[in-house]
């Protein structure tokens, strides 16, 4: 009688267990990240006993907006550290960022992951290395001075430099105007000089203008075989004097009576010429004017690149080929636009294409290999390696018929940045974005997976901690367990309340047949006792 006394009473207690753990869970319909019980019951030495457990389930997940507001897709649990250093599985993300910039949940409890060092060491993810998440406002991604810097586009094969040249408005005659005068003709016996007022000892034509950078010549040529000559030949040889005229630069000729004046190199030039005789001479001679019948033309293609030295600063360097008389060869230069100073040796040198148009060198004019720039502010020597071959990635520098397109392609160096935001990846990477353009490792989350989520055991709020049956915890990044992190959303309880109101029902009926044999035990009691039994 007492053992069925006993087992009517367990019914009872158990069923009221269940009346209580259901209505935990309808409490908690709405409670993020909540999972809900269930009780069974085992027969044990004749014993009925209740058993709880959470059946690991997914639980639908909501758009919030929020960008610390995190959900698990996968059976992995975030971890949580308490203040008392207790450690707890959970999939409530309902995350924000106290005023200390740790990452941490409703309860205080601070996530947990592994900090990154942004300035390129990886983090150690290891279950004894977790640590709490934050992140600082005032983190700066440092100053990266370039080393690299790739060129591409097009030099139009189809420019071709030319030199300047200036020629005389009319020619030097002689003979009554038949005969073109030479280099050997006598300037008295030019038709354009008088018959009565012939050039004397002494006589002077001055000839001025300009080099091809600008820069003002003026010389005198004076008559006289003691002096510079008599010929038209010696006039000329007065304008290509190196030391007094434009011989270092330009070489003048006679072309049809006309004299002619060509620059020695081809390119963009400021060369100018002009004669005129003094009017203080005893002679008389008509001197022609002098204009530019072919401008310079160099086939110059320029870009320019923003460069970075250790401090941060920005640097603007030119890059610029000009196409020589040579096939497939162009020089190059670079110049600073500010007072940044280029060691002479490395800042020209020869590019050189094959007859299909792609680069077969690149070379510096001194041997060297790059190009070493001293910034004004401070900052380390920048060493700068130019590439300009094609690759994987992009065509690097050509030579065809077609527009000229050349362009920096990409370089290596950047400015400090203050952080502007972040973002969290689907494998719990949280990556910050830089006002200086990149994106770099903050942290990372770090998540949990058990052989048997079911066994685990419910704390205070949605958390859990670890049980003999659940075994132990597996650390690591979402995708080493096939889970993903949802930036944004919410996992929601995955408690259904049909579900629950059939089991109140059910249990209900559980507890009202155990009070019915409780009743009925007392009722047999009863009459045993009056018939002394």
């Amino acid at each position: 009688m007492s053992q069925a006394l006993s087992s009517a009473l367990a019914g009872l207690q158990g069923q009221m267990r269940t009346m209580e753990l259901l209505g935990s869970n309808i409490a908690n319909i709405n409670t993020v990240g909540y999972k809900s019980s269930r009780m069974t019951f085992l027969e044990a030495l004749g014993q009925v006993i209740d058993v709880e457990y959470t059946p690991f389930k997914q639980g639908d997940l909501e758009a919030t907006g929020f960008q610390t507001d995190l959900a698990v897709r996968g059976e992995s649990f975030f971890v949580v550290d308490t203040p008392e250093d207790d450690r707890y599985y959970t999939r409530a993300g309902a995350f924000f960022f106290d005023e200390e910039g740790a990452l941490v949940n409703s309860s205080g409890y601070t996530v947990q992951g592994w900090m990154s060092n942004i300035n390129g060491e990886e983090e150690v993810q290891t279950l004894a290395n977790l640590e709490d998440i934050h992140l600082d406002s005032n983190l700066k991604a440092e100053a990266l001075a370039s080393q690299n810097l790739w060129l591409s586009g097009n030099l139009s094969s189809g420019l071709v430099p030319t030199a300047q040249i200036w020629t005389a408005g009319f020619p030097f005659t002689e003979e009554g105007g038949v005969t073109p005068a030479t280099v050997a003709t006598e300037l008295n016996s030019l038709d354009e000089t008088s018959n009565i007022d012939l050039l004397i000892d002494g006589d002077e034509i001055v000839i001025n203008g300009t080099d091809h950078e600008g820069a003002p010549i003026e010389t005198v040529f004076t008559y006289g075989a003691a002096n510079d000559g008599t010929t038209l030949g010696d006039l000329i040889a007065v304008i290509n004097d190196p030391v007094t005229g434009w011989g270092l630069f330009a070489t003048a000729t006679i072309m049809d009576g006309k004299i002619r004046m060509e620059d020695n190199v081809p390119g963009d030039s400021e060369t100018s010429l002009n004669m005129y005789a003094k009017p203080s001479n005893t002679g008389a001679i008509s001197i022609p004017y002098y204009e530019e019948t072919s401008e310079g033309f160099t086939g110059r293609v320029s870009t320019s690149a923003v460069i970075y030295d250790t401090l941060g600063e920005s640097h603007n360097l030119v890059f610029e080929f000009t196409k020589t008389e040579l096939p497939g060869q162009w020089t190059w230069s670079v110049t600073p636009s500010g007072d940044e100073v280029i060691h002479d040796d490395n800042s020209t040198g020869s590019i050189y294409f094959n007859d299909v148009g792609q680069v077969t060198s690149f070379v510096y004019d001194n041997g060297y290999s790059r190009i070493e720039m001293e910034p004004v502010n401070g900052g380390a020597e920048v060493a700068l390696q130019v590439h300009v071959s094609g690759s994987e990635q992009f065509t690097g520098i050509t030579q065809f018929n077609s527009n000229s397109t050349l362009a920096v392609r990409k370089h290596d160096g950047r400015a400090t940045g203050e952080l502007t935001g972040f973002e969290i990846e689907e494998d719990g990477a949280i990556m910050g974005s830089f006002s200086n353009g990149v994106s770099l490792k903050l942290a990372q989350v770090a998540v949990g997976e058990f052989t048997n989520p079911s066994a685990l055991a419910k704390v205070s709020g949605s958390n859990f901690i670890e049980t003999i049956k659940s075994g132990d915890v597996h650390i690591g990044k979402a995708d080493a367990f096939g889970s993903t992190i949802e930036q944004g959303y919410l996992e929601l309880s995955n408690v259904d309340i049909a579900e629950q109101f059939s089991q109140i029902i059910e249990a209900q009926r559980a507890f009202q047949a155990s009070a019915r044999v409780l009743s009925t035990l007392n009722q047999v009691i009863q009459e045993s006792t009056k018939l002394g039994l």
